[in-house]
């Protein structure tokens, strides 16, 4: 696969997963200063790795929940409570999924993201 086949794989993989919504409005404020770091985005993150057989994609939402639980990435963290409803995983998941963190990655990065979750529930309507 070439570096645009990669790239188109990954904005489908992206869609899928964030929704079209929010990978529209990525491309729509490409700019040259962050147009090389979208597209490093897509080709890798999405092209490559979201888009291996190895894990299916409710497995990778959860492990990647964890990892941003655990490193304090909030941003990214909503983003990604929001899009794992797109791959299957439920709210008693994640419920389970954070309290598993909380023994791993410390109860006050846990209770951050519970709170987050119930945020992103409301916004979600659920």
């Amino acid at each position: 696969m070439n570096d645009e086949e990669r790239y188109q794989q990954g904005i489908k993989v992206r869609k899928e997963v964030l929704g079209g919504a929010h990978v529209n409005r990525s491309i729509e404020n490409l700019n040259d200063f962050n147009s090389d770091f979208q597209n490093f985005i897509s080709r890798y993150a999405w092209g490559e790795v979201w888009s291996r057989p190895g894990l299916p994609r409710h497995t990778r939402s959860l492990v990647t929940i964890a990892m941003l639980l655990a490193m304090g990435r909030e941003d990214e963290l909503r983003m990604h409570i929001r899009a794992c409803f797109n791959n299957g995983v439920t709210k008693d998941e994640l419920k389970e999924l954070f309290l598993h963190c909380a023994l791993y990655a410390g109860l006050p990065a846990a209770n951050a993201a519970i709170h987050l979750a119930e945020d992103v529930f409301k916004d979600l309507g659920i």
